[in-house]
């Protein structure tokens, strides 16, 4: 029951931010969570590529962190549209640099509000940057062993198509 009530929430979360980011892009932009599923966090880690936008992602007032990662493909579309380009450039096989970075940032704290203003509907919670890392396994965000839920969206701009994660430790959510 509480993995279809994060569902819903987040089916919310992924209209809006659909429509914000096509605002924001000036390009047609669709989110859609695709799966809510229970993992430990070392299974997450696992599952994404050497080489991503990661963050760590604070929860105030909950307690713990959150992650949040952006697949390369969007990471790299998302660089180049923000700076004026058509978004069609293929993803490229090297980590993003520290302007790029700042570039996703942008991004990154438009769907962190729209996540907090999602929330608003269960409690009050502001979701903000905590860190941020190329490399998923140099960032400490939580233990290998907790148990968290993850998020996943399918994010497509213009005709790219890739992944956004968001892990929420378990605890985090059981407390609200």
């Amino acid at each position: 029951e509480q993995l279809r009530s994060l569902h819903f929430l987040h089916d919310r979360f992924a209209h809006n931010v659909s429509t914000s980011m096509s605002a924001f892009l000036r390009s047609v932009t669709e989110v859609s969570i695709v799966s809510v599923e229970q993992f430990a966090y070392s299974e997450f880690l696992m599952s994404l590529p050497e080489q991503t936008a990661f963050y760590a992602v604070a929860i105030d007032p909950l307690d713990g962190l959150a992650a949040l990662e952006l697949n390369p493909a969007v990471a790299f579309t998302l660089v180049d549209r923000m700076l004026g380009g058509t978004g069609l450039t293929p993803s490229m096989n090297r980590p993003l640099t520290e302007i790029e970075q700042n570039v996703i940032d942008t991004v990154v704290k438009l769907l962190l509000d729209a996540l907090s203003e999602a929330w608003k509907s269960v409690t009050d919670v502001l979701f903000r940057i905590q860190g941020r890392e190329t490399r998923p396994q140099m960032l400490q965000v939580m233990g290998p062993n907790e148990i968290v839920i993850l998020l996943g969206f399918d994010v497509k701009i213009a005709e790219v198509r890739g992944m956004l994660n968001l892990c929420i430790p378990a605890a985090a959510i059981e407390s609200v």
